[in-house]
């Protein structure tokens, strides 16, 4: 693992364990136990190794799409600054959404036979086909941001990650979704529609 992956993957964890302990605790002062906590947990050896290597599965490729997330969702906790308006996040858990069931269940053997949209996220391995999928995420980023909406900038600057090569992978699905950043706008979009629901 690179130095930038590395430390990348380190980041994700912290900033993962910041926002579940601004659960609990909310506000400026809780922003700051929950930073020193995270840090006490992600030097505290468990049974044996430290807490990153039983959450390898977990952070090993984090997205830039989550990290912005989970920064965005501890500024927003802590109420230092609102980073993302409604219908960024909106915009977010759709993305997630969209990604999630465009990638996994092919990676899962479900679908068409003998096809696993994961493979486009090489380009050059099948660049003709990997356009198909490229092209719809250009696109969406390009929406966004004509649209003010900033969640946009986050889709840029996962294509410019990937450009530079930033994580271990060298997959740009990795760079876009991860399983956590799938599972949680699969959540949310759910809720979203229920709520809606209910509503009405």
């Amino acid at each position: 693992m690179t130095s930038a992956a590395y430390w990348w993957s380190a980041a994700g964890l912290f900033l993962l364990l910041v926002r579940v302990l601004q659960v609990f605790l909310p506000g400026a002062r809780g922003l700051v136990f929950s930073v020193l906590g995270s840090a006490v947990l992600l030097v505290i050896p468990f049974f044996g190794h430290a807490l990153r290597y039983w959450l390898a599965g977990l952070t090993l490729d984090v997205s830039v799409p989550l990290v912005a997330l989970l920064l965005a969702g501890i500024l927003e906790r802590s109420g230092v600054a609102v980073v993302f308006r409604a219908r960024e996040w909106r915009a977010a858990w759709m993305v997630g959404v969209v990604a999630a069931l465009t990638l996994y269940p092919s990676a899962l053997g479900l679908g068409l036979p003998n096809f696993d949209s994961y493979t486009l996220g090489w380009p050059w391995l099948e660049w003709r086909s990997s356009l198909l999928l490229f092209g719809p995420v250009a696109l969406a980023a390009a929406f966004l941001v004509w649209r003010g909406n900033r969640f946009g900038w986050v889709l840029v600057v996962a294509a410019a990650a990937f450009l530079l090569a930033f994580q271990e992978s060298s997959n740009f699905w990795d760079y876009l979704i991860d399983p956590l950043y799938a599972v949680v706008s699969l959540v949310a979009c759910a809720a979203l529609i229920l709520r809606r629901s209910l509503r009405r």
